[in-house]
């Protein structure tokens, strides 16, 4: 019985958060450069000596009712070159869409991986599916965005697309808490 409860509630905590988000503006025009900058994480590994960096997460909804969570992430080690990738995760009703591949502005994403995939709970609406997906970005890249901003257009097995629009200012925000300067 308490787990039937578990799931109604849950369910509906989800569905309230999902409603809520399906009016948000693509081009999140409330973040600001100092925002972005402040909200990054900066974490440091003690067992290699070396960093990451946890950008704020954009949270937006789709036309296909995808709540999608995504934001960029760092990692530099002691010696070397920082890698820089796009994490997203992608929450949805009905059936797996199995996201496989990805666009980067009009050319093939050849890093894509699934990092993930988990079913939850079901109820009217059907049942809960969540997908993490990354994509590796390089900082020549992301300076190159920096104006502009840019666009990942990810694509399934069944044939949904989503986009999802990663704009400048938090792009710009991003690599200055980085790169280590105000």
């Amino acid at each position: 019985m308490y787990r039937i409860i578990y799931r109604v509630v849950l369910l509906l905590a989800i569905s309230a958060g999902l409603v809520a988000c399906n009016h948000n503006d693509k081009k999140i025009s409330g973040w600001e450069i100092n925002d972005v900058y402040h909200s990054t994480i900066i974490t440091p590994n003690s067992v290699t000596g070396g960093k990451t960096y946890q950008g704020p997460p954009i949270n937006t909804m789709d036309e296909a009712n995808t709540y999608e969570m995504f934001s960029l992430r760092a990692e530099q080690p002691k010696q070397g070159a920082k890698t820089y990738e796009l994490n997203a995760q992608l929450t949805y009703f009905s059936q797996w869409r199995y996201y496989d591949s990805a666009i980067l502005e009009n050319t093939p994403a050849t890093t894509f991986k699934v990092v993930g995939r988990e079913a939850g709970a079901c109820g009217d609406r059907g049942c809960i599916f969540r997908e993490v997906v990354s994509i590796q970005l390089t900082e020549a890249f992301l300076k190159d965005r920096m104006k502009k901003g840019f666009i990942i257009t990810l694509s399934s097995k069944t044939g949904i697309k989503t986009e999802l629009f990663v704009p400048p200012q938090y792009i710009q925000g991003y690599m200055q808490a980085v790169n280590g300067f105000n």
